[in-house]
C-alpha cells in the first residue's frame, strides 16, 4: 500500500539529494524541513528580461509561511551553500504535483 507522506520523505526528500533546513518564524525556530533547492528562470519587466529565482521544493506536509527564514543545517559545496546560510520565503508557497508538494520562492537574508 502506498504511504505518500513516508514515500515523499524517504524516496524523494531523503539524504541523497535533499537539503535540511531549520525553519525560523519571528526569531524562533519552529521546526525543520528537507527540500530540494533549485533555480528557475522567470520573466520580469514585462518580458524584457529573464531573472533567476531560487526556489525550494518540499513535501506539503510542512508548514512554511511567507516571511519564514530557512537556515541551512549542512554544507553543500556543489551548489555553493554553507551551514548557517539563510533564505527568506518571499511569498506564500504554491502547491504543485497534485498538492503533495509545494514550491517556495526564496530570497537572501543578510546576517
Amino acid at each position: 500500500m502506498l504511504d505518500l507522506d513516508r514515500d515523499l520523505r524517504e524516496v524523494f526528500y531523503g539524504d541523497d539529494f535533499a537539503l535540511t533546513f531549520s525553519i525560523e518564524r519571528q526569531g524562533a525556530v519552529v521546526g525543520s524541513a528537507a527540500g530540494i533547492l533549485g533555480v528557475i528562470d522567470d520573466e520580469a519587466l514585462d518580458g524584457r528580461v529573464f531573472a533567476a529565482e531560487r526556489t525550494l521544493r518540499l513535501p506539503s506536509m510542512h508548514e512554511l509561511l511567507e516571511r519564514d527564514v530557512l537556515i541551512m543545517l549542512a554544507d553543500e559545496p556543489t551548489i555553493g551553500v554553507r551551514v548557517g546560510d539563510r533564505f527568506r520565503v518571499l511569498a506564500e508557497p504554491k502547491r504543485v504535483n497534485d498538492g503533495s508538494e509545494m514550491e517556495a520562492l526564496l530570497g537572501s537574508v543578510q546576517p
